[in-house]
């Protein structure tokens, strides 16, 4: 009984009844005509013949009784179809049962419960159905029941409306715990099942990658369902590897091995949301971007993938290479505390009246948070300690024969010299138009320093000197 019940409700439904039946019985008097017709087929012989067209009779075989002469004239046209994806054949149901070439005995479908005589017609019914059709399932709506045995797929039942679509009953296993990341359907039959209420645009709704999966590209596009999606957001439930421990710092080579899991949920924007310096991992670009009209992807919100307190430390790592800072940071983010006045907070107290041993000895790199052209020369020139333009200078008195010594502290650490120095300085005596001495030591490879660092050499020269003439 639990079962009929179950049957019955999700006919009423989904308005799964045989097309026209409820609709007939109400508006013809079959029991009014039960001594004109033998046979159901006299009237309905497509049902037999596989006819559309002569499954009701047409206005004119009414007429031939029914002409203002021997019977009155009337307009009856037959039932319009019901919408339904019920899958059922009379002419397959004929030969299955054995009757084919036999007397038709409709009533045992269509025959009224308490009254079984000759064109008490009634419409089909579920409990009637399940008298041969044993279900296998012990619900309707079972996960193990093959919907595709008693129903078409959305596509082939064009006539239910987007309300009837909307009123589908969600089967059970729909809202298990997990099912969102898990309904992915195994092989064509599992597609096929989700075919009887789903359509392409069930699946695109949520999924960026939806034209790259082809489980759903199996599916065929429905206007009814793109219908009863407009405007519904996406459902992104966070599976459970995300919530394991050290996910943020760890998923980098989950989307390495298998991109096609993060696509999914994820757009290229939802990495570079955080992955936003030219470091970025190369697997971001295999990731789709959301198409026209389709889904968008999860929007993240960019966190910090470090431990507590990292912020005070940062410096080491950074120095040491141990963390690629530049997958995620942009320069700005370190200038905007490692430069100007804001940076005084990263020295011990009174730095400045000592911070010249500690600069010249390249005790810390300066240049990381100060552009020392600038930043150094302007408290340099108020205190009267940066060059004028003589080749000596204030800073270096004190120290014999400094400007035969200079260029061995030069080669160490030019940007220790710009805190006082412009290139116009060097000029004076480096260069074609002053005293042409040469600034580069005996046995100088310049081969060998421009392929460590070619920018040394843009330092001084304004073209590279390596290269061919023209």
């Amino acid at each position: 009984m639990r079962l009929l019940k179950s049957l019955g409700l999700a006919l009423a439904v989904l308005g799964l009844a045989t097309a026209g039946a409820s609709a007939q019985s109400g508006r013809f008097p079959h029991a009014r005509h039960a001594r004109l017709f033998l046979s159901c087929a006299s009237c309905h012989a497509g049902v037999t013949s596989g006819d559309a067209a002569k499954v009701f009779p047409s206005p004119s075989v009414c007429a031939r009784c029914h002409n203002d002469r021997d019977q009155r004239r009337v307009g009856w046209t037959g039932p319009a179809p019901r919408a339904t994806n019920l899958r059922f054949s009379h002419i397959g149901h004929l030969a299955k049962s054995g009757e084919a070439g036999q007397a038709v005995q409709c009533t045992r479908c269509h025959a009224t419960e308490t009254d079984t005589s000759w064109m008490r017609v009634r419409g089909a019914s579920a409990a009637g159905c399940v008298t041969c059709h044993a279900h296998s399932a012990p619900e309707h709506l079972a996960e193990t029941a093959v919907c595709r045995t008693c129903h078409t797929t959305l596509a082939d039942s064009p006539a239910l409306t987007v309300a009837r679509i909307a009123a589908f009953p969600k089967p059970p296993s729909h809202a298990k715990p997990g099912f969102a990341s898990s309904h992915a359907p195994s092989g064509a039959a599992g597609v096929a099942q989700c075919a009887t209420c789903h359509a392409r645009e069930s699946c695109a709704r949520c999924h960026v990658n939806a034209s790259r999966v082809p489980a759903i590209a199996q599916l065929a596009p429905d206007a009814r369902v793109a219908e009863l999606t407009r405007g519904r957001a996406a459902m992104y439930p966070t599976p459970a590897s995300h919530a394991a421990p050290g996910f943020a710092t760890s998923h980098g080579s989950l989307a390495t091995s298998a991109p096609q899991t993060c696509a999914n949920c994820h757009a290229q924007a939802s990495c570079r949301s955080c992955h936003i310096g030219p470091s970025a991992p190369a697997v971001i670009a295999s990731l789709p971007t959301p198409e026209p009209g389709g889904a968008t992807g999860v929007s993240l919100t960019r966190v910090s993938v470090h431990a507590a307190g990292f912020l005070a430390q940062h410096k080491t790592s950074a120095s040491a290479g141990r963390l690629d800072c530049t997958a995620c940071h942009q320069q700005r983010e370190c200038s905007s505390c490692h430069e100007g006045a804001s940076s005084r907070r990263y020295h011990p107290a009174d730095f400045m009246s000592r911070h010249a041993p500690a600069a010249y000895a390249q005790d810390q790199n300066c240049s990381t948070c100060h552009r020392t052209e600038t930043f150094c020369r302007s408290c340099h020139l108020g205190n009267n300690i940066a060059a004028s333009g003589a080749r000596t200078g204030a800073a270096h008195t004190g120290q014999p024969l400094w400007l035969l010594q200079h260029g061995e502290a030069a080669r160490r650490g030019l940007t220790g010299c710009t805190t006082c120095h412009q290139q116009r300085d060097c000029l004076r005596c480096h260069s074609s138009l002053g005293l042409k001495v040469n600034p580069h030591g005996p046995n100088f490879d310049a081969s060998r320093v421009s392929a460590r660092n070619k920018q040394m050499c843009a330092t001084c020269h304004v073209t590279d000197p390596l290269a061919p003439p023209p």
